[in-house]
């Protein structure tokens, strides 16, 4: 093992480190995730239970003034346990799609957050050839670049 992978490797570096991993730190990404999908279910809470008072009034109305109860009650009946059906459904989908949209979004946040960390630890035991490599389009690259000049004016002074 030569002296830069040793390196590497005291600043948590893993090039083996798989691109489709994306829960780089599961806590904050799952909590995240959850915290998004309880403001969703909250909000769909509310609609469903407007949705019910408004539909139990149209339902009442439609039963007491029609001379075949049974008939519009049983059809009624049956449009409302499809759309559960639809509606639990749909449900199943978004969580899923809100799951995996957090997963990739916080990716994109906390992914160049982990390299940054590295490079800064590296300068504080005194490696100071070490430098940022961040993806091509990270939101981070300014800051990557004022500590690669950072780090190469410690360089120069050493």
């Amino acid at each position: 093992m030569n002296k830069d992978q040793s390196i590497a490797r005291r600043l948590g570096y893993n090039e083996n480190r798989k691109a489709r991993n994306l829960l780089l730190k599961p806590g904050l990404q799952l909590k995240l995730a959850l915290y998004t999908l309880l403001l969703s279910l909250g909000f769909l809470f509310i609609t469903v239970l407007f949705g019910k008072l408004y539909f139990e009034q149209t339902y009442i109305t439609l039963v007491e003034n029609t001379t075949q109860a049974e008939y519009v009650q049983a059809i009624l009946n049956q449009q409302l346990h499809d759309f559960k059906s639809m509606s639990l459904l749909l449900l199943a989908g978004y969580i899923v799609m809100m799951v995996v949209l957090v997963a990739v979004y916080t990716h994109r946040m906390i992914g160049p957050v982990l390299p940054i960390m590295r490079h800064v630890k590296a300068l504080q035991e005194g490696f100071y050839s070490h430098r940022v490599k961040l993806r091509r389009y990270d939101s981070f690259q300014e800051l990557a670049d004022e500590l690669n000049a950072l780090a190469e004016t410690l360089e120069k002074r050493n």
